[in-house]
């Protein structure tokens, strides 16, 4: 059962582990680039505020190289691979059998409904899971200097190409390709419905899933008017809304939001004789306007310092999530499928 389920899909496995190797390799040789430049810099071994300049500049040195662009790719493999997996290497491998007939042998055999499907599963989301891992744990180590540099580990979109959470989402994509495959009976529609599964998976955790097992922390501090930030406002009702960035160097912002004494978002309406374009000193009177509102900045965010447990949190509901739909495509291949 092992090697025949490995023949089924040996080709897009071979073709995608191809692409694999190769990102791997070009991580490899630029190992070494990586870390000389870190040291050029003055970046390895910097201690306290040093490190913010010598950060700065190990990030300039490293951007016209091709470390730079091997980094990019790894990261925008990573998102890649759940789609390819779910797609070409999940969806046909039992919607082809279903629909060409050809599981009637199967199920004629010694070999029993819930072993052929188990088989399946444990050979393709074994290979998924190590895959994934191969990329995103080295991704993980190659990148530690460019990490800290950045400080962004905890940005969605860095986050998901980091330690373990890669493995949750390709194993999880095979097993969805392959219980679509399973209800649908059809390999392109399977196909289509898994490449929807899956990016729609993608693009809800990181705004739905993530930070509700985050668990963000809320400060409510005053506001800095004397800081950077952006003002967008209505020339006709005087609406304005601030845009603060906070400085929290390290830490996911969740969101950022001006506030009111009363705990209410700000909104104006502003002054427009002290903020706007009709202000004659707009970048003087406009900061002592904002103060007399007694304004504060109420910021939501996840420390850096949660990378880890972030990362094991996400991986066990992404696994939680591929036991539950294996159960069910063993339950419907023994009760439902004829």
């Amino acid at each position: 059962m092992i090697w025949m389920t490995w023949r089924q899909f040996r080709t897009p496995a071979l073709a995608t582990g191809t692409l694999l190797l190769v990102l791997l390799g070009s991580l490899a040789l630029t190992w070494a680039e990586v870390r000389e430049l870190a040291t050029q810099t003055g970046y390895t071994g910097c201690q306290g505020d040093a490190c913010l300049s010598a950060g700065e500049a190990f990030l300039r040195a490293l951007q016209p190289g091709w470390a730079s662009e091997f980094h990019i790719a790894a990261i925008g493999a990573l998102y890649l691979l759940p789609a390819l997996v779910g797609i070409f290497w999940g969806a046909p491998l039992v919607a082809r059998e279903l629909e060409s007939g050809t599981y009637r042998m199967v199920f004629s055999q010694s070999v029993s409904r819930g072993r052929w499907l188990l088989v399946k599963l444990a050979v393709g989301g074994g290979a998924a899971a190590l895959g994934a891992g191969l990329l995103s744990l080295t991704l993980t180590e190659w990148a530690q200097p460019i990490d800290g540099a950045s400080a962004d580990r905890m940005n969605p979109l860095v986050f998901a190409a980091r330690g373990i959470v890669p493995i949750g989402y390709a194993t999880l994509a095979f097993v969805v390709g392959v219980a679509t495959g399973l209800l649908l009976r059809r390999t392109l529609g399977a196909m289509a419905v898994t490449l929807l599964l899956v990016v729609g998976l993608q693009v809800a955790a990181p705004f739905v899933v993530r930070p509700w097992l985050a668990q963000p922390v809320t400060t409510v501090s005053p506001l800095e008017v004397d800081g950077e930030y952006g003002i967008s406002m209505s020339p006709d009702t005087g609406r304005m809304t601030l845009h603060v960035e906070p400085d929290r160097r390290g830490d996911w912002i969740v969101s950022s939001t001006t506030i009111t004494s009363t705990g209410a978002e700000f909104s104006g309406p502003a002054d427009t004789t002290q903020c706007g374009p009709e202000a004659p000193r707009d970048r003087e009177t406009c900061p002592r306007w904002l103060e007399k509102q007694n304004l504060s900045l109420k910021v939501s965010y996840v420390p850096g310092s949660k990378f880890w447990n972030l990362q094991w949190r996400e991986f066990g509901i992404l696994i939680a999530l591929t036991v539950a739909l294996s159960l069910l495509s063993l339950w419907w291949v023994r009760r439902r499928l004829v």
